[in-house]
């Protein structure tokens, strides 16, 4: 009998279950995930199956994760007023150190320790410095998965160290994946990735043909919501290469192969300009909620970090 989260990862996040399998097959897992989008319920469940893959998928670990007794995984939430009174769960700094045990010990059964960590967004600033500590300097090979409902509340310390994943529950279709299906997303992948890396360096190089890159080839590329979220966790995560490069190893990057495209960014722009920029783009989530099309998004983004990298 497979566990509930493998059932609930199956069913509302199918697409996202298969690009995380093949970043773990291919060994190219990051070490801080920041999981945003609707129903807690249902990321947790996410972050339950991933962790699972982690340690080992089988059905003593499933047990143990569902209990939260696995000794490489910990899985955390806000704590509750010390009043006793009210239901609002804030992180404490008290919370996070009481977990440097955990921070800073090896995994024991495991390739790499696994946090998670729930409502991220009601960590401030004092409790988001001691967990910094702990993120910059791992004690051995960890994965830390943060959740969050909307990315524009949670600390810019804490996001822009972080791989962002926009998990939004999918509509599973009744298409088989046979190879012909598979063979057509590797192809749309391919060539969805290289329209974006041309107009990301399009865009910082506030260029505008930008503008004209996105009507001319991004809005029909990207034809329904799941195309779309991949496209722009794609883009989160060339921002978030952009602003560690230099600081983080270079296998750690999403996509090493723009080495060179980071380092002309990083000279010809400072920290401070490209976290603007960074900014610039995650502030779509923001806009998601109205009734923008795809193309005005992405246009706005493209004049928004325009300004950014202008100040």
């Amino acid at each position: 009998m497979q566990p509930d989260f493998l059932t609930t990862t199956k069913q509302y996040y199918p697409t996202q279950m298969g690009h995380f399998h093949g970043l773990i097959r291919s060994n190219q897992l990051s070490h801080l995930y920041l999981f945003v989008g609707p129903s807690q319920q249902t990321k947790l469940a996410f972050s339950h199956w991933l962790a699972w893959e982690v340690v080992g998928p089988n059905e003593l670990n499933a047990m143990r994760i569902n209990k939260n007794e696995h000794p490489d995984v910990k899985i955390t939430r806000p704590s509750l007023p010390k009043s006793g009174s009210g239901t609002k769960r804030t992180w404490k700094v008290d919370q996070i150190r009481s977990l440097k045990p955990e921070f800073i010990t090896m995994s024991r059964e495991s390739p790499r320790k696994v946090f998670v960590f729930d409502a991220i967004e009601t960590l401030q600033a004092e409790a988001g410095n001691a967990l910094l500590k702990y993120i910059e300097e791992p004690a051995g090979p960890q994965l830390m998965v943060m959740l969050a409902e909307n990315v524009n509340d949670i600390l810019p310390t804490i996001k822009s160290r972080a791989q962002i994943v926009h998990l939004r529950p999918e509509i599973q279709l009744d298409t088989p994946h046979n190879d012909e299906t598979i063979a057509d997303f590797e192809a749309w992948q391919q060539l969805t990735r290289s329209l974006l890396f041309k107009w990301f360096e399009l865009m910082m190089q506030r260029r505008i043909e930008a503008f004209v890159y996105v009507q001319q080839y991004l809005v029909s590329q990207l034809k329904d919501e799941q195309q779309q979220a991949l496209f722009l966790n794609w883009l989160h995560e060339l921002t978030r290469d952009t602003i560690v490069f230099g600081q983080i190893p270079e296998t750690q990057l999403k996509f090493p192969k723009l080495i060179g495209l980071y380092k002309v960014l990083n000279k010809q722009y400072n920290q401070a300009q490209l976290v603007k920029a960074s900014d610039a783009i995650l502030r779509d989530d923001f806009f998601r909620q109205f009734n923008m099309t795809l193309q005005a998004r992405l246009e706005k983004i493209v004049l928004d970090v325009a300004i950014a990298l202008g100040a």
